[in-house]
Order: structure tokens, then sequence, then C-alpha cells
């Protein structure tokens, strides 16, 4: 409708300011952008640095060479309609501010207006979750052709979509039944398993020296305290019940897990070291590099864990299930403390909560928003250099 429309247009009015104040490739469209034009001339071998699939670039070729950060343009109004499509599934609230607010993430906005791979992915995403099985199988399909970790998130659709149609009276008769509708899951997953096996046991396309899976349980936490701050207009109002959850003895082995892993699963990049352009770098220096700061996040990570789960009570607990092992999936063997790994897990938990009144949701709009701007106003007008690099201007994003 007319909103997408809007959106579309808004967007590309932003792409149109970071082409003025930043013409050239930027951090990770170096890579996206040099391969694109490699595409454009018609040459089609692969850049070894670049470590996700190419399905972005080939997007791209018919229509956006040379415009290439148009492109998200066009694919924002498609994120609206997919979001709304989504969030209808689980709830008929205020299907458009939710699905507005989620897109408006600020380090998805921010990824956006830059020729990244998150809207397309996410897109593709939200798309498969929103169709049946043999459609929903393509889509996915699609999204291993942007993002490799995607894989999580139709192994959630295929369990959530076999244990639904699962009958506690006759469970194996129930579980064939769903068989023709998983073979192209079963597909998926074979051909997942082959393209790791042929790649030398990586998920990593090209150079994967800087992406070893670690155990980084500490980055799931940040995902809850993440997903926590973004939506604190809605939690505002449950604080007691929150906090009263919270305080409940049979918590205390899970604030103990909490502690250990912050403790003991803490894991620092030489990435996050080297590059100040990044929030987690300066999370990294004013937190949680000191263990004690890091140890006393425990409090903020529990109540964040009691917000969510009082504010994803009406989801079946299975589903609430399928979703944590598959972010865990993501998130834990990932090294670099990254927002963008966020994006979608955030934005499929956002569209799946009911939400409690019309201003928590205009206020949790107004604020992304102005976060967003925040940011975005920095890495325009604030450049800076580094003295190693005399002349290049770096510029701070998320």
């Amino acid at each position: 409708g007319p909103l997408s429309i809007i959106i579309g247009v808004v967007h590309a009015s932003l792409v149109s300011i970071v082409y003025k104040i930043v013409p050239d490739p930027y951090m990770d469209e170096i890579f996206h952008i040099g391969q694109t034009r490699r595409y454009c001339r018609g040459n089609y071998t692969w850049d070894p640095m670049i470590t996700t699939p190419p399905g972005l670039y080939v997007l791209a070729v018919p229509l956006f060479c040379g415009r290439d950060r148009y492109l998200n343009s066009l694919f924002y109004p498609l994120l609206f309609l997919a979001a709304c499509r989504f969030r209808s599934r689980f709830t008929r609230t205020s299907i458009g501010l939710s699905s507005l607010s989620a897109i408006c993430l600020p380090v998805l906005l921010h990824s956006s207006v830059l020729f990244y791979t998150d809207p397309l992915s996410l897109l593709l995403t939200l798309l498969a979750f929103s169709l049946p099985p043999i459609p929903s199988s393509v889509f996915f399909l699609l999204s291993l052709t942007v993002r490799q970790t995607n894989i999580a998130w139709a192994f959630l659709y295929a369990a959530s979509l076999l244990i639904s149609s699962t009958r506690p009276s006759s469970i194996i008769r129930s579980s064939l039944a769903s068989i023709p509708s998983l073979v192209p899951f079963i597909m998926i997953g074979l051909s997942f398993i082959t393209f790791v096996y042929l790649n030398g046991g990586s998920i990593v396309l090209g150079d994967d020296s800087a992406h070893q899976p670690v155990l980084h349980l500490s980055q799931l936490l940040f995902f809850f305290l993440f997903s926590c701050l973004h939506i604190w207009p809605h939690i505002i109002s449950l604080i007691p019940s929150i906090v009263s959850h919270a305080l409940r003895p049979s918590n205390l082995p899970l604030l103990l897990m909490i502690i250990m892993a912050l403790y003991s699963f803490y894991h620092t990049h030489p990435y996050l070291l080297a590059d100040n352009r990044h929030v987690p770098f300066y999370l990294h220096r004013r937190i949680f590099s000191s263990t004690f700061l890091r140890l006393f996040l425990s409090v903020p990570v529990m109540l964040s864990i009691s917000s969510l789960s009082l504010l994803s009570s009406s989801t079946p607990r299975f589903i609430r299930l399928l979703f944590l092992l598959s972010t865990a999936i993501i998130l834990i063997p990932a090294h670099l403390l990254e927002f963008r790994y966020f994006i979608t897990p955030f934005v499929i938990l956002r569209l799946s909560l009911p939400t409690s009144s019309l201003f928590s949701s205009v206020l949790e709009f107004a604020s992304n928003v102005i976060v967003f701007s925040f940011v975005f106003l920095l890495f325009l007008f604030k450049p800076y250099e580094w003295s190693h690099e005399p002349g290049v201007l770096q510029r701070f994003m998320w």
C-alpha cells in the first residue's frame, strides 16, 4: 500500500544522502561492490576475502550496476510487507506499526543504506516463514545464497512443522504424514551438509581464518540485552512482574549459568580490538574488558531473560525453544561480537510479540528513529582519520 511506497521513497532519499557524502565503497562494501562490479563486467572470478554467497550481487547485475545501494531501497518496502505478513501469523494487533518498528531497528536500517546483505537475507527469511512448506523451502534456499547461517531458520520452520503436525495419540502415523511436506527441507539439509563437506568442513566461503567457530555463550546473553533495550517501552509496564519472575528461587541455576558464561565464555576477536569504527569496540573497552563489570551484567541479563519469557508467553513453548535453539546455533559459534548477527533473530522475535499499547509501540518506533539518526549523523558528519592511514576518512557505525 501507500505506506510501503513511502518507506521506499524515504529509504532511497537516505541512500542518496549517503551517495553524496560517502560516494566510495565503505568498509564491507569494498568487497560486496567490488564483486558486483566484476559481475557487471562479465568477470565471474571470486574474491576469496568474501565469506558469504553471491545472491545479492547476482540480483544487482541486471539494473543496479554502479547504483548498488539503491537495490536495498527496492527491498525495503517488500521487507515491510513481508514483516506484516509474518506478524499476522502470530497476532492481529499492531501489525503495521510493529512491522515498521522492526525494520527501523537502527543496526538494520544503517546497514541497509549501504550495499550490505542484511535486508535481502531478512526479506527472504521472513517470506519463507510466511509461506506453505513447498514455496517456503524455495525461499529458504534463496536465503542461503545470501547468508549461510539462514540454515538455522530453515531448521526452525521444518522442526515446528513436524512438531505442530504430530498428534500425541498417534505420534508415528502423524509424523509420517508430515514427511511429504518436509522432503524439500530434508533436501536443503543434505545439500547444506554436502556444501560444508566439499568446503573442507567450514560453512564460511572464501577466507575462513577470521571466522573460526568458538563457544561464545556470552554472545547469546548480549542478544537478550540487545533485544530488551530495543523494546524497552513494552517492558516498562511489566517491571514488577519481571522482577518477581527473575527472583524465583528456581532461577538460581540459570543465574549461575549466566555468571559462568560471562566469566569464562566471552571471546575477543582481533577485529573487535583493532577496529574503533564500531559500537562493540567501545562496549568492550568500557565494560566487557573488565571481568567485574561483565559479571555485574548478569543481573540485567537475568532481567532481560525474564522480560522476554513473559512477553512471549502466548507463543507455544516448543516454538520458543526452537527459536532459542536456532538463535544459539547462529550466535554462539560466532567469535566476533557483531550486532548485525542479531538482526534476523531480533526481528523474528519482535514480530512475534503481542504488544500491550499503542503508546508503547509509538514510543518504540520514535526511540528507534532517534537512535538510528544519532549514529547515522555521526557516520555522515563526524569522520576521522587513522594515523597509519592518513587521508582516508573512517566513519563510525554499528
